[in-house]
């Protein structure tokens, strides 16, 4: 059995509609595939026209582990070769069951080894919940995180790979293939856009082999049949018409991102990019910013340093040190500090004419 969890920072990159499409596609090639819901907005649920009813889904299964972590009286079928474990908002009481010191993340992983003999493929879609998420972490062979090629959601698709390396050290499961077999999914809204066009090349060039090379078109369609509890390729089949080239754009793409996936996870271990975790972290503030803003909260609300280190939590050492940064760097200073320029100088100026009319 291979799991694949979708994980996104961001909200509304698709993770859902990927979920439902994906393991939908999975069941239509033979495969026995288990779609697992782990998200209390339960859109998946929704989808997949399961009952989003609190005690009949995920949260029924992590109420009180160990005992009640057998999934199986909660799984219910939705079309050939694929079944649904479901969600409800009763999801978030499961928080409690995950989170340290009294639960574990490792309980979705011990679930799902109790169907492992049944399934070939489990599809877990999480929402943004951070038990939840390393939850699925834990449990995942595989990480597909759906992103739109429009900034700032692109500029966030792989802050789940830091995530899930923090995860996996802590809870002393390989990391190495986990990382290397996870895929960026990019959903593009405008098809000519040149701002779309630069974040997919920015993705590419950051990510490298883990983005996916088939793009996803925007399709109104794709919503639709959301709304409908249908694939997009049913709905395609029920309503589409030969002249409706984004829709089958969209049949197409989600059918080719099952195949990539396949093939990926069957492929042997790739290499994980070179510096690729390190570029991730190092996306932190620039110390002259941070100094400027400290500068100004300290100014405008009268504090002295041991005041702004409670209000900011941090060791008064932290507050002089990062104060001082300006005085240290002069040019950090300099870079802060926006002097606009006079187009001609006071000297250029010219006196003002006299009126050409006479008195």
């Amino acid at each position: 059995m291979r799991v694949i969890a979708i994980v996104a920072n961001k909200g509304g990159v698709g993770k859902s509609t990927l979920a439902f499409q994906l393991a939908a596609e999975l069941a239509r090639r033979g495969t026995r595939v288990l779609a697992v819901d782990a998200d209390r907005q339960a859109d998946l649920t929704r989808y997949a026209r399961g009952p989003r009813i609190a005690g009949l889904g995920l949260d029924a299964v992590l109420a009180d582990p160990p005992r009640s972590l057998d999934p199986r009286p909660y799984i219910g079928p939705v079309a050939e070769r694929l079944d649904l474990l479901g969600s409800s908002a009763a999801l978030s009481r499961a928080d409690r069951a995950l989170c340290p010191p009294d639960g574990s993340a490792l309980h979705l992983r011990q679930a799902l080894e109790v169907v492992a003999a049944e399934y070939e493929w489990v599809v877990i879609d999480t929402g943004h919940s951070e038990a939840i998420i390393a939850g699925a972490v834990a449990a995942a062979d595989m990480l597909v995180m759906p992103t739109t090629a429009s900034s700032p959601d692109a500029q966030h698709a792989g802050d789940m790979l830091e995530t899930a390396a923090s995860v996996r050290v802590e809870l002393g499961l390989p990391t190495t293939d986990l990382l290397s077999r996870s895929a960026i999914t990019v959903w593009r809204r405008q098809h000519n856009g040149i701002a779309d066009a630069q974040m997919i090349e920015w993705l590419r060039d950051r990510y490298g082999d883990l983005v996916c090379p088939v793009l996803i078109p925007h399709s109104s369609r794709v919503s639709e049949a959301n709304a409908q509890r249908l694939t997009v390729r049913q709905h395609a089949a029920m309503y589409g018409s030969g002249r409706d080239q984004a829709l089958r754009g969209a049949v197409a793409a989600y059918s080719h991102v099952t195949e990539w996936l396949m093939a990926r996870s069957a492929a042997p271990v790739p290499a994980v990019p070179a510096g690729l975790l390190e570029g991730i972290a190092a996306d932190e503030p620039d110390p002259t910013d941070v100094a400027a803003a400290l500068r100004r909260i300290k100014r405008y609300r009268r504090l002295d340093d041991d005041q702004l280190s409670d209000v900011l939590g941090r060791p008064v050492e932290w507050v002089r040190q990062t104060l001082a940064f300006g005085a240290r760097h002069p040019e950090g200073e300099e870079r802060l500090t926006v002097r606009p320029r006079m187009k001609r100088g006071a000297p250029e100026i010219a006196p003002p004419r006299q009126p050409s009319w006479r008195p």
